[in-house]
């Protein structure tokens, strides 16, 4: 009786511990045109390969790089996510007190890169939207969400 418990308790864990799955994150993306003076930003839905963490954790793949795959060979893949280019990151806390989750956009260290038409205001209220957008999805309804924007250098 104590091995089949034992084993059992062993499987559970294995079976608790293997929590991969994809998730959809909005990102901001501009696809650069040289015809274009002034190209818009996207809200763009990447899918993410996660595995286990927090939700909260989730917000901050709204900042990572995406390199999109390309069918020509002789092209190399670049960046196309503003908010990576541009260095904003995103932070999460969590209060267990009273279950708020504060979300803070942080620009201190955003730069404006070489030749980019946008600034680092417009980027950052594209990446408050893409939170905004990802609310639902990633949090419970009895969570609430503070979105604090960080002025840059």
């Amino acid at each position: 009786m104590k091995a089949f418990l034992l084993l059992f308790s062993l499987l559970f864990s294995l079976a608790q511990a293997s929590t991969t799955s994809f998730l959809m994150v909005k990102m901001p993306v501009c696809l650069s045109d040289e015809s274009e003076e002034f190209p818009p930003i996207f809200l763009l839905d990447v899918p993410v390969l996660r595995a286990g963490g927090a939700p909260d954790c989730d917000f901050g793949l709204i900042c990572s790089e995406y390199l999109p795959p390309s069918a020509a060979k002789w092209a190399k893949p670049q960046n196309v996510n503003i908010a990576a280019a541009y260095g904003i990151r995103i932070t999460a806390r969590i209060s267990a007190a009273d279950q708020t989750l504060a979300l803070t956009i942080d620009a201190t260290t955003a730069h404006k890169p070489e030749g980019s038409p946008h600034s680092i205001e417009q980027v950052i209220d594209a990446v408050e939207k893409c939170v905004k957008s990802m609310e639902n999805q990633i949090l419970p309804a009895y969570k609430k969400t503070v979105v604090r924007t960080l002025t840059a250098r």
